[in-house]
């Protein structure tokens, strides 16, 4: 994992999916932007209340550092599910240029290039999914709803079954999200864990506040990558917290709704 800088600008990528050459990508931070209050300053989300002036000028930031023309974008809408969805070139501008119909959407596959699909987090874990051999990208958010359902696993078989991906030439890294030493839960997220993940409890444990727990979400996320059949060695974890960096990242936990959102961004060149 690099942070790259350029002025006050400040993104990431990753080194297992940079050295393939296939794709352009980037996980954005808060850093580098033109937006004001409490989006300052590089926030990318239309929906958190920002000027969308403000956000499109982000967008063009980061077009300008990495090559991604913000046009060809897709969005969805993000309701922590596990559902994923295959998109194409007839889905670009979707949540920038044009209206999007992608509801309840929490990861986006495709294999055509110049589709930047794009997931947005300020807390949640980004995962980034590439098929070296078929040449086929996924992009999934994985809240701890999403965690815990699989989105990874869904991600995962969707790129077999529609693109014949063989998950050992799958490149894969987590992104920037809350960590284990910040996710606090109760016993009822703790139950969703140790009745859907094998082997939970080596996620998770006891906080020091009465009835508290603390579960690894990168732990679970690429435990499920490694039984889905990626290699481990092809799993690329950022371990930065979001929640202990709100200099660098919006923290859901940290500045509640009045905050921008950070994107994950990946097109096949």
């Amino acid at each position: 994992m690099k942070v790259l800088e350029n002025g006050s600008l400040k993104y990431i990528q990753f080194d297992n999916i940079s050295k393939t050459g296939l794709v352009r990508h980037y996980f954005s931070t808060r850093c580098g932007g033109v937006s004001e209050d409490e989006f300052c300053s590089m926030n990318l989300s239309f929906t958190r209340g920002d000027k969308r002036e403000n956000v499109i000028e982000n967008f063009k930031i980061m077009e300008k550092a990495t090559g991604i023309d913000y046009n060809n974008t897709v969005m969805s809408c993000q309701t922590h599910t596990t559902n994923v969805k295959v998109v194409t070139k007839d889905d670009v501008g979707k949540g920038v240029t044009r209206d999007n119909d992608l509801y309840d959407t929490d990861a986006l596959v495709t294999n055509e290039k110049g589709v930047a699909i794009t997931t947005f987090s300020a807390d949640c874990v980004p995962l980034f999914f590439l098929d070296t051999e078929n040449k086929v990208i996924a992009l999934a958010h994985a809240g701890w709803r999403g965690t815990v359902n699989g989105i990874a696993t869904e991600t995962v078989k969707t790129m077999v079954e529609k693109f014949n991906t063989n998950p050992k030439n799958i490149v894969s890294a987590i992104g920037p999200s809350i960590g284990k030493c910040c996710f606090q839960v109760d016993m009822p997220v703790v139950s969703e864990f140790m009745k859907k993940i094998e082997d939970a409890q080596r996620f998770i444990e006891k906080d020091s506040c009465e009835g508290k727990f603390k579960i690894d979400l990168w732990g679970v996320n690429a435990f499920l990558m490694e039984k889905c059949g990626i290699p481990k060695e092809n799993i690329e974890i950022t371990n930065l917290c979001t929640m202990c960096n709100p200099e660098l990242f919006y923290s859901h936990r940290v500045m509640g709704n009045k905050r921008g959102s950070m994107v994950a961004v990946m097109e096949l060149i």
